[in-house]
């Protein structure tokens, strides 16, 4: 019999599942209420899950979360993805000079993926980062949404998925509009305490031969810290990292590996 959409499979639930559970840590509820699975089919996909190392379940607090197997296959991935390759030296020599987190990111199904990074300082708002963020809250994000047109962008603020973190993320197409033409006539998106209370990003395009690509480089750190250490000197390094990677992406005519559906 023919599979379709509205007849997942065990692998399509397993799916879900992994999905789900990547946006952070969930219990058994939190998963079962979400993807409206049977109580019994959930329970089998989590201990198979579980047993190959997939997922990891706190017996402190039931909650479930990725586990150490996708640490490889992320290692994996990232050697097999040239762009790695080309921007860690970059990346590194930034990360170093100005002592904070600097990352390389790609679009990939309405999140923002950090494909490398280079820790700075330690604090607790950078050590706590994820690979996975929202477009709307992130400033990696709001690089790719400014170069959507009204269309998509209607989409995804109608539809979602966008996520609320604070106060100040933006949650609508008519407050990004506005974000979105800053964003395009400065060429630098920020994140001022939208994903999280205290942290603050800053994130440039990366361009290959054909223009914007959906991958760029981007720092975060507290954001007291990033202010007296200078925001502008920091911002114009990063600035310069982006342009020379932007340039070698330019002079070899980069395919992007990362384009989101």
């Amino acid at each position: 019999m023919t599979q379709t959409k509205n007849q997942p499979n065990a692998i399509d639930k397993t799916i879900s599942v992994i999905d789900f559970i990547s946006e952070g840590d969930v219990t058994f509820t939190d998963i079962q209420q979400a993807l409206e699975l049977p109580k019994a089919t959930l329970h089998r996909i989590l201990q198979s899950l579980e047993l190959y190392d997939y997922i990891i379940r706190n017996a402190d607090t039931e909650k479930y979360r990725l586990g150490k197997k996708f640490i490889y296959y992320g290692e994996v991935v990232k050697s097999q993805t040239s762009i790695v390759t080309i921007a860690e030296g970059p990346i590194k020599a930034l990360a170093e000079k100005i002592g904070e987190h600097v990352g390389l990111s790609a679009y990939y199904q309405n999140h923002t993926m950090t494909l490398f990074s280079q820790a700075g300082d330690s604090s607790t708002l950078t050590s706590t980062l994820i690979p996975f963020s929202p477009l709307n809250c992130s400033a990696s994000g709001k690089c790719y949404l400014s170069y959507m047109d009204d269309d998509a962008l209607q989409n995804y603020f109608t539809n979602g998925p966008w996520v609320k973190k604070t106060v100040n993320s933006i949650c609508t197409f008519a407050d990004f509009k506005a974000e979105q033409a800053r964003i395009l006539e400065r060429g630098i998106a920020y994140d001022d305490e939208e994903y999280e209370y205290g942290l603050y990003c800053m994130s440039v395009p990366l361009f290959n031969h054909q223009g914007p690509i959906f991958s760029n480089v981007g720092i975060s750190a507290p954001k007291a810290r990033l202010f007296m250490k200078g925001a502008d000197e920091i911002e114009q390094a990063l600035r310069k990292c982006g342009d020379e990677i932007s340039k070698i992406l330019t002079e070899i005519r980069y395919q992007p590996e990362y384009i989101g559906e």
